[in-house]
């Protein structure tokens, strides 16, 4: 395999992952403010608002996990598979699931997210996390 080749593989990979990060944080969609202990786990979600809390608490801990480092920094730490960490915390799957579950309609959570994730940029500290956020962001333009 040629250095280009394998250079476009990655860079197909990580639009995979990008779109991934799109169907979790638009299933995220509104963060409630009811004073009550963050659901982490969309599985647990018993509402839309539940399951968009799991939602941004996810987006939040792939910012934590991404912190400073550039696309290279994840493809240099695992050049096979530089983003299995991320798709292991998106769980984009389950978040799927539970939103047809709960009837949770994508276009909605879609636009009360592009209100409710706007200070998620401030916690994107590198490259990574910023490609992380920017489909996401570019929908709600």
């Amino acid at each position: 395999m040629t250095r280009t080749h394998r250079g476009a593989a990655r860079t197909r990979r990580l639009r995979v992952v990008v779109a991934l990060s799109v169907v979790a944080l638009s299933v995220a969609g509104l963060v409630t403010g009811c004073g009550d202990e963050p659901v982490s786990d969309p599985r647990r979600a018993t509402t839309c608002a539940g399951l968009v809390e799991a939602g941004r608490v996810t987006a939040e801990a792939v910012l934590d996990l991404l912190g400073d480092r550039s696309m290279a920094d994840l493809m240099e730490d695992d050049p096979d598979e530089p983003f299995a960490e991320v798709d292991r915390l998106l769980r984009a799957e389950a978040f799927a699931e539970r939103a047809e579950a709960l009837g949770c309609g994508a276009a909605e959570l879609v636009r009360r997210a592009c209100t409710s994730y706007q200070g998620l940029s401030s916690q994107a500290r590198g490259e990574a996390g910023r490609e992380f956020l920017a489909p996401y962001f570019a929908a709600c333009d």
